[in-house]
């Protein structure tokens, strides 16, 4: 193995990405759903019933962003909207039968991937998660301190 340069966390993260896509997209690039595709119907399969933004956020993405891929699952009648139970303005996402069975043939392929990436985590998935946790959590606060919302830690420090 070659000496990598000395890079930032984020560069790091970045290229970490484009090689579990390259992974992702490899396994599943005859089935029926793409990897970013899959990602967007685990998220409404896995939380059975929730709103755009409680999806979104799961996701890490922006709303908007979810909207054109929740237009795209609803246009192949793999998605519906249904009332919300507490918010008469809002509403929640489900999969429909033909969602939930393209969800199903495409995660036979995902886990094939998962179980080979598995195998090569030198300390485990528990410990992998919990650098990962860590990871998102710090770009979540990172993002929200350049969007001008403090951290709580900051606003504690304005207090006294």
């Amino acid at each position: 193995m070659t000496e990598q340069p000395d890079t930032s966390i984020l560069f790091d993260v970045f290229a970490l990405s484009q090689a579990v896509g390259r992974l992702l997209a490899t396994a599943m690039r005859d089935g029926p759903l793409t990897p970013s595709e899959y990602a967007v119907y685990s998220a409404v399969f896995e939380l059975e019933a929730a709103s755009p933004t409680q999806l979104a956020a799961r996701l890490g993405m922006r709303l908007t962003t979810f909207m054109d891929q929740l237009r795209l699952l609803e246009a192949r009648g793999h998605a519906r909207r249904i009332d919300h139970p507490t918010d008469g303005r809002s509403y929640r996402v489900v999969l429909t039968a033909a969602g939930r069975d393209a969800h199903r043939t495409a995660n036979r392929r995902f886990e094939d991937a998962a179980r080979a990436f598995r195998a090569n985590l030198p300390d485990g998935e528990a410990a992998a998660k919990a650098g990962l946790l860590a990871v998102r959590t710090a770009a979540d606060a990172a993002m929200s301190r350049l969007a001008g919302n403090p951290s709580p830690r900051r606003l504690a420090g304005r207090a006294g």
